[in-house]
């Protein structure tokens, strides 16, 4: 297929269509706004003009995290997410240096895909376990 591939954030319309088509439902377009201005790095694939495929980085200079790969689910199987992380991939790669790190937690049943983009499960090495704040009610 004919993808093209830029390096922005998506439009609020289009993020919503993405996370809609894969049951994440839709973020208010604050908070949309709130994602595109911490994201240091964007990357979209399209198809004939449509949003297929996005992801995006956070982080502070040393620092950095994966969120929000996702691909429209009619499109999923097709190579998109290989684009998007080997795209987050090479961006890192031309700022990384001796004080920088790249994190990302993967959803359940999914670190394999990672995996292949060199990310170690984690614990590993003496890192601790990736945790999220989450008290009970």
């Amino acid at each position: 297929m004919d993808y093209q591939i830029t390096h922005n954030f998506p439009t609020n319309q289009e993020f919503n269509e993405l996370f809609e088509s894969v049951g994440w439902g839709s973020r208010d377009y604050n908070k949309i706004n709130n994602h595109r201005t911490s994201s240091c790095f964007s990357v979209c694939v399209y198809l004939k003009n449509k949003i297929v495929g996005m992801a995006r980085v956070v982080g502070d200079g040393s620092y950095f995290t994966v969120y929000d790969v996702v691909t429209r689910k009619e499109h999923q199987g097709r190579g998109i997410g290989s684009i998007l992380m080997s795209e987050i991939i090479n961006w890192y790669e031309s700022i990384k240096d001796d004080d920088t790190y790249l994190y990302l937690g993967a959803s359940s049943q999914k670190e394999a895909f990672y995996e292949k983009f060199g990310f170690k499960s984690r614990p590993y090495h003496g890192i601790g376990a990736g945790m999220k704040y989450d008290p009970e009610k």
